[in-house]
């Protein structure tokens, strides 16, 4: 049995290694092409991915779409959806606990000098993070942002029909923002967005059994 453990324990950590350096090398070309205007851009569209932007964005685009036979219906089934999102994303951040890329790049700087064995474990992680905003440090994996952008963009689909599909693009263009601004890689992008829409999936598949005629586009 100790075998089997140390043998599962030996195939996860050479699982992971590859995927770790392909997520270090995607945030180092997303995060290292930037500009002044970009900057800008993308600083919105991560400020807008915030609870504060998205949320009563799509909370007015309900008021004013929805039918009024089915507006609290779907308010109602949304909110549930975003709270509960919001409490397991917040619980998955602090079991995980993974480290925010300004903290886990180190500056190229600060590898001179180092011995060999250290330095190339230090150089493998050599990055000077362009960090837009507020500097995290902890609790990266995964992006809420990216998670309550796309739960939305699945919930408008599935409530209001699939001319809403470009929404997925805001949520897309919300993602790679979290990686641009540095705080976020993209596999903590890429786990928000599928929690994301798979609990948004979710909910409404309950919300279909109950009122069917209320949930579907």
């Amino acid at each position: 049995m100790w075998y089997d453990i140390r043998a599962m324990q030996r195939l996860l950590l050479s699982w992971s290694v590859p995927f770790i350096a392909w997520d270090d090398a995607l945030f180092k070309f997303i995060n290292s092409h930037h500009s002044a205007v970009f900057d800008v851009i993308f600083w919105s569209c991560s400020t807008f991915g915030s609870g504060w932007g998205i949320i009563p964005a799509y909370l007015l685009f309900i008021i004013l779409k929805a039918p009024k036979t089915r507006l609290w219906f779907i308010i109602a089934v949304s909110a549930v959806t975003l709270i509960v999102g919001g409490l397991l994303s917040t619980t998955i951040k602090r079991h995980v606990d993974r480290n925010r890329p300004t903290i886990y790049f180190v500056s190229p700087s600060a590898t001179t000098g180092l011995s060999a064995t250290t330095g190339s474990a230090a150089a493998a992680r050599a990055f000077a993070v362009h960090n837009i905003g507020p500097r995290y440090r902890d609790h990266s994996f995964p992006s809420g942002h990216t998670w309550a952008a796309c739960a939305i963009s699945v919930l408008m689909v599935l409530f209001f029909g699939r001319k809403y599909w470009w929404t997925f693009l805001i949520a897309a263009a919300i993602g790679y923002s979290r990686i641009y601004v540095g705080v976020h890689f993209p596999s903590d992008v890429v786990a928000g967005g599928c929690l994301g829409s798979l609990l948004a999936f979710f909910v409404w598949r309950i919300a279909v059994r109950i009122a069917p005629h209320k949930a579907r586009a």
